[in-house]
């Protein structure tokens, strides 16, 4: 019986949108991708453009980028209210902004680049610093 079940398998004739019928075989041969790979890519899309695509080619998020805008600080009787250093709070499990919302992940990478970027602008600005790579 298992042997049957494999053999039903290697044989499954799978519809694309266009209309086309493939196998994983086919999918392998064309893409360069291994067995559990073409049947990953076969069970999750049916465009014919995605499940033929080569090896490394990502069909998924296609790697748009969140640019972190910090907003301004609100500042009374020389006070900052909201000051910017409390975004990305850690609270249990989610990070938060300085007003309490939970950050999603693309807002949590976006803000680790702007932070990453700042810091390094303020390095190679700033004379005091030791260990620079720039040094003179």
């Amino acid at each position: 019986m298992f042997t049957v079940y494999i053999q039903m398998m290697k044989n499954r004739i799978y519809r694309l949108t266009s209309g086309r019928e493939v196998t994983v075989r086919e999918v392998m041969d064309a893409t360069g991708l291994s067995k559990p790979g073409a049947y990953k890519r076969l069970a999750l899309n049916r465009d014919d453009d995605d499940v033929f695509a080569k090896v490394g080619h990502n069909i998924g998020r296609k790697g748009v980028k969140i640019d972190w805008v910090s907003e301004p600080v609100d500042v009374a009787m020389g006070i900052p209210i909201n000051p910017e250093y409390l975004d990305g709070q850690i609270k249990g499990q989610a990070s938060y902004d300085r007003h309490g919302k939970k950050l999603s992940y693309g807002q949590r990478t976006a803000l680790a680049r702007y932070r990453r970027k700042m810091r390094e602008e303020w390095r190679k600005t700033n004379n005091n610093i030791k260990n620079r790579s720039n040094y003179g």
